[in-house]
């Protein structure tokens, strides 16, 4: 028996908390442009076995495996440069991002800081479905030019689907789907981050919030309802389960701006274990990130533009000393039209400071 204060005591846990941290339990990837990514152990249980059972039926099972194993990587290679899309652009406005993180039902982006404008949200939230027009760019002429309309045809194996034809077929849709699915205007989706920063250029940014996440509960609800309509579509809980997190997303949205938190500050920072799931493991503090290359080309132009006003300042100080000079010999008749509006200039500057 154990009791607190014990170095060895452990306090109880219900069912439900250690099912919870069963399902959010996460390993590292990697570390790729600056920014750890983590995977969700659920992500590569759940998704290849989703994957397996539709290819299944109609496949051979070395095909089955085989177009398993490629569809569950190129997805997740593909959501993930859809957030870097986000980072990068991010990086732009000085919004840092230390991690990744990939789940069955997709992948985030923990920016440690919001948008500082809506302008910038909207910049950023496009550049996510942005990635996929790359993609579509270089694989559909490929697909349409290259492989044509005959893929399946006369394999010696057997097979119905070759692995590089079913590869890059299968890029072209996944993006597709991805981008329009991505830019539908239901916060927390980027169309509705999108919406909600339009709607903040006409309004308070928090009753822009309360209307984008408005109409963000209506469409995780019609997430939620609609495999019931659409039987067609077999793995109805996932569809489900975006729906729920979507709409948990929005309820806690609309309680920030209850409570007058502007979704645009560039000072605030999310607490550690906002950004990262696994920092009660390692402690609260996480390490920063250095500036990327678009902040400190904005912060050179910034450091120019300081320098030019203090060289166009210090220009104009000494031609007003010149010409206070001039006027205590000749007085102020002597003073040509340009010299008397360089001394109106200094006095307007004088009264701006």
């Amino acid at each position: 028996m154990s009791y607190p204060g014990d170095p060895y005591y452990r306090p109880e846990r219900s069912g439900f908390v250690r099912f919870l941290e069963v399902i959010s339990a996460s390993f590292r990837l990697g570390r790729f442009f600056r920014v750890e990514v983590r995977v969700f152990w659920l992500t590569i249980i759940i998704m290849p076995l989703i994957f397996l059972s539709s290819f299944g039926p109609w496949m051979s099972t070395a095909e089955a495996l085989t177009h398993t194993v490629i569809w569950t990587l190129l997805l997740y290679v593909v959501i993930w440069s859809h957030e870097m899309g986000h980072i990068w652009m991010g990086r732009r406005y000085g919004m840092h991002t230390p991690l990744i993180t990939l789940s069955p039902i997709g992948g985030l982006a923990h920016m440690a800081s919001p948008a500082p404008r809506p302008s910038a949200e909207a910049w950023v939230a496009a550049a996510g479905p942005a990635t996929h027009l790359v993609w579509l760019a270089v694989f559909a002429p490929l697909w349409y030019f290259v492989l044509g309309q005959d893929w399946t045809v006369g394999r010696p194996d057997g097979w119905f689907f070759g692995p590089i034809s079913f590869a890059i077929y299968y890029l072209v849709v996944i993006n597709f789907f991805l981008m329009v699915f991505n830019l539908l205007p239901f916060f927390p989706m980027d169309g509705g981050r999108i919406l909600r920063a339009l709607l903040s250029n006409r309004m308070n940014p928090n009753r822009a919030t309360m209307i984008a996440t408005q109409i963000g509960i209506i469409g995780a609800v019609l997430f939620m309802v609609s495999p019931i309509f659409f039987t067609f579509f077999g793995e109805w809980w996932l569809l489900f389960v975006i729906g729920l997190s979507n709409l948990f997303a929005c309820l806690q949205e609309r309680k920030a701006a209850r409570y007058g938190m502007s979704p645009y500050d560039a000072t605030a920072q999310l607490d550690p274990w906002q950004s990262d799931p696994d920092a009660w493991k390692r402690g609260s503090s996480f390490e920063a990130e250095e500036p990327g290359f678009f902040q400190r080309r904005k912060e050179a132009r910034e450091q120019r533009k300081r320098e030019r006003e203090y060289e166009e300042r210090e220009s104009l100080e000494q031609e007003v000393d010149r010409i206070l000079a001039k006027v205590s010999e000749v007085g102020m008749g002597g003073l040509t039209e340009k010299e008397k509006r360089t001394l109106m200039r200094a006095s307007e500057e004088r009264k701006k400071r």
